[in-house]
């Protein structure tokens, strides 16, 4: 009987092993089309820009001899500096104002009034000369208090020259009835007034001084009547928008702040319907677009998605997308205090830490130079593509897979015939990752500097180039 179940046993096995495997699933696929016959629009070197609460400017943070906040600015080459947000309205201005700047370790969200003088505007404008970028200043209109304004204009021009890129009066305005700024019945003929006697102040003391606005949010109306009627005034247009919400409460709502909301391409058409319109209007209106103020989740961020490895690869592919569309610049806003938040970088433990989001910022430097080529990419996965051609005729292409668990294969067609290609990887341990971000297998250092390993060289097939993009990552294709 036993020998009798063996066998049995054993031809039971031998049948398993007959029937035919399950097939494993099958791993996305992506076939990826550049055009560099047909590029399109030039990338401007300083679409790269950092946004922050004006009263960092009594902290220990901006001055040419802090060499770490330099050097992490000048990864990223020529960019441009908003100083604003909602601290605007709370900072004044004094020529006589002589308080030296507080230690970083102060640093916090504040809108106790506050008054600056010379040596916050020298400290600012120095650091701007050391690292190569330019200032968008912001200036009060919650005081209405214009002359104070245009004393402050002058001297910034006084000290910053060509590196102020433009003024701001107020932060977003529209606002201002929700933060008891202004009365409940404020409205844009209001406005218009304040802003209209501003411009009129300033102009009679500084007639060549930058202007730029309305700096308004994505949800609102003001925007086109405030290019009807100052765009013969204005040097830049600028408004402000947030792909989710780190207040919103409804796991539901499409605003909730999850790493799947961020990454998902829904949610990426949902944001250019805000800000389309706005660079639409400025074009029309023959000015520049900026997104002077922006992020992955307004209210601060939220933790575990705003200061996570997947606001790095959202990031990566906004950029291109406003880059793409003709878009000037994209501004982080963020505090660099010690809650890292949404902030490219911040201070931690007593020292600056770059975060996520700024390994996206590094990529976007690497890759956009020149003009955007346009690129078909034909794939049911999460992943998009991006490409530029630069002046010394290299084709760079970005492919950011967003897929949380599939990798996927690319297969590159270059459009041209080309005899070298090498890539370089974003990655991090996983989407929810932190910590342990590199990009060209390379960590932003204590110093704020970064040292990127060679690249890998990748073998031209029958005219083609194959990628793998592993879940949750990026990569830069560079074909010469």
């Amino acid at each position: 009987m036993k020998h009798t179940l063996t066998l049995l046993a054993s031809l039971l096995l031998a049948s398993l092993a007959a029937l035919p495997a399950a097939a494993a699933p099958a791993q996305p696929t992506a076939l990826v089309t550049l055009h560099p016959d047909k590029p399109g629009l030039k990338i401007p070197p300083d679409f790269l820009g950092f946004s922050c609460e004006k009263k960092i400017l009594s902290i220990e943070c901006f001055h040419q001899g802090n060499s770490v906040v330099v050097n992490l600015y000048r990864n990223l080459g020529g960019g441009v500096l908003r100083i604003g947000g909602n601290e605007v309205e709370s900072t004044y201005w004094s020529r006589s104002e002589t308080n030296p700047p507080a230690a970083m370790k102060n640093i916090g969200y504040n809108l106790k009034p506050l008054t600056l003088g010379p040596l916050s505007m020298d400290n600012l404008y120095s650091f701007a000369r050391q690292s190569g970028w330019r200032v968008i200043h912001c200036l009060n209109l919650g005081a209405n208090d214009p002359n104070m304004a245009a004393d402050e204009a002058a001297y910034a021009l006084q000290v910053g020259g060509p590196l102020v890129l433009a003024f701001e009066i107020g932060n977003e305005p529209n606002l201002y009835h929700e933060a008891s700024i202004r009365p409940e019945n404020y409205r844009y003929a209001q406005y218009r007034a304040e802003v209209e006697n501003y411009y009129r102040v300033i102009r009679a003391r500084l007639p060549e001084a930058p202007l730029a606005g309305p700096a308004t949010t994505w949800a609102f109306g003001w925007y086109k009547e405030f290019l009807a009627d100052f765009k013969a005034r204005l040097t830049l247009a600028t408004a402000h928008t947030y792909v989710l919400s780190a207040k919103e409460e409804n796991p539901a709502a499409p605003r909730f702040a999850t790493i799947e909301n961020l990454l998902s391409a829904k949610s990426a058409q949902n944001t250019a319907k805000n800000w389309q319109p706005q660079l639409e209007a400025a074009s029309a209106a023959h000015l520049p677009f900026r997104i002077g103020e922006c992020n992955s989740a307004s209210g601060g961020g939220k933790r575990g998605v705003s200061d996570a490895f997947a606001a790095a690869l959202w990031s990566a592919d906004f950029l291109f997308a406003v880059a793409g569309q003709g878009g000037a610049g994209i501004n982080y806003h963020g505090g660099f205090g010690s809650r890292p938040g949404y902030s490219p970088f911040c201070y931690l433990r007593n020292r600056y830490v770059a975060n996520p989001i700024y390994y996206s910022m590094l990529l976007f430097h690497q890759a956009a130079r020149g003009r955007v080529v346009p690129v078909e990419c034909q794939t049911a996965a999460n992943l998009t593509a991006h490409a530029a051609l630069g002046d010394d005729h290299k084709l760079r292409l970005v492919l950011i897979n967003k897929d949380l668990t599939n990798s996927v294969l690319a297969t590159i067609l270059p459009g041209t015939p080309l005899t070298k290609a090498e890539v370089i990887r974003l990655s991090a341990p996983s989407p929810a990752s932190t910590e342990g971000v590199t990009l060209a297998g390379s960590a932003v250092a204590e110093d704020g500097t970064w040292k990127p390993q060679p690249g890998t060289l990748v073998l031209c097939v029958n005219g083609k180039y194959e990628v793998a993009l592993p879940a949750a990552s990026a990569a830069l294709l560079t074909l010469e």
